[in-house]
């Protein structure tokens, strides 16, 4: 380890599987080990925490994972937790991670991803809420995705200067040079146009929507495909032979089938402020995405959970040859301001003291 460097324990799911806060992580861990002046681990909470693996470290019980928290606080690193913030589990460990940063003054930074954290934070019951108010109070930064998060966290009486909203798009790696699997490659040759969605687990992420979308371009769009990315499975028998499932994609692969795309779509029904969505725009692939609390700059929305109105948003899209967005500031990535905190934090510990 470098001497003086400043020490950054990041705290969350580590991919496979890939997505949103799993790619979080290992895109921040790359950007740090690369970073002068700092050191960074990786402390894996997510499905493979209970493997012996040389980019992180694991955990394999609850007091495994309570003594690296304490070791690393003992020993003056950043804490930096990402965790969707929508459910018990996700807040337990949000307090491990706060309580162990009372060994180093504070120096703690919780991510919250999810565009469900308010409404659950709302809706839980006293003794969570305690929890919760526990956790926000004896943490030093709080990052949120939009101003909705924000809002939440600040009724509970959350110092101002503590909440940050934040993109968890943390910047684009280099993709060109990164080698599209071959099955994919025939299947973006055989069609055009090609849209793409990430494919999530659950219903709340609107494949449906976008798979009715794709059926009924068809008759204007013979050789139009249907490319889905992600863990979920998913099959349609009116798309047959144009509807692609790519799987798990390591994420500068996904990126590299991204830059392809000739729309990227995400349907969901709530939202943070999707990283993909900002990837998408930072590549100049054209967006359509659901009217969720936040959506960036560039993004053609549509009414979340109507598919004649998505159907209409792609058709235009697609019709008009629209020309792909300039990426703006935003799209930069918010790896910056990430990097202010760290050395805020390294200076202060927490930001509203």
């Amino acid at each position: 380890m470098r001497p003086n460097a400043n020490k950054v324990l990041i705290v969350g799911n580590y991919p496979p599987p890939y997505g949103g806060l799993s790619v979080q992580v290992s895109v921040l861990h790359g950007l740090l080990a690369g970073s002068h002046g700092y050191a960074c681990r990786v402390l894996d909470i997510g499905e493979g925490r209970r493997q012996r693996r040389p980019e992180c470290l694991g955990a394999r019980h609850g007091l495994d994972f309570a003594a690296k928290l304490l070791w690393h606080a003992a020993g003056q690193w950043i804490l930096h937790l990402h965790t969707n913030g929508h459910n018990v589990s996700s807040w337990l460990g949000a307090l491990a991670c706060a309580t162990a940063g009372l060994l180093n003054g504070r120096k703690t930074v919780l991510s919250l991803g999810s565009g469900l954290a308010p409404d659950w934070i709302r809706d839980a019951g006293p003794i969570m809420r305690g929890v919760v108010r526990l956790t926000l109070a004896l943490t030093g930064v709080i990052v949120c995705r939009n101003a909705r998060s924000r809002a939440a966290i600040a009724a509970l009486g959350v110092p101002a200067g503590k909440i940050v909203v934040l993109s968890g798009f943390y910047g684009l790696g280099p993709t060109e040079t990164t080698t599209v699997p071959p099955t994919v490659e025939e299947f973006l040759s055989a069609h055009s146009p090609v849209i793409g969605a990430v494919a999530s687990i659950g219903p709340e992420y609107g494949l449906p929507l976008v798979a009715e979308a794709a059926a009924r371009l068809r008759s204007a769009y013979p050789r139009l495909g249907l490319l889905l990315m992600g863990p979920a499975g998913f099959a349609r028998a009116d798309l047959d032979g144009s509807l692609l499932v790519a799987g798990q994609l390591p994420h500068d692969t996904t990126l590299a089938v991204m830059r392809r795309l000739s729309v990227f779509v995400r349907p969901t029904y709530f939202d943070g402020d999707a990283s993909s969505v900002r990837e998408a725009l930072a590549l100049e692939v054209p967006v359509v995405a659901s009217d969720t609390d936040f959506r960036p700059e560039g993004v053609i929305v549509f009414r979340r959970g109507h598919v004649d109105d998505l159907t209409d948003k792609l058709a235009q899209t697609l019709g008009a040859g629209r020309s792909r967005p300039r990426p703006g500031p935003a799209d930069a990535g918010s790896w910056p301001r990430v990097l202010a905190i760290y050395e805020r934090l390294s200076l202060k510990g927490d930001l509203a003291c």
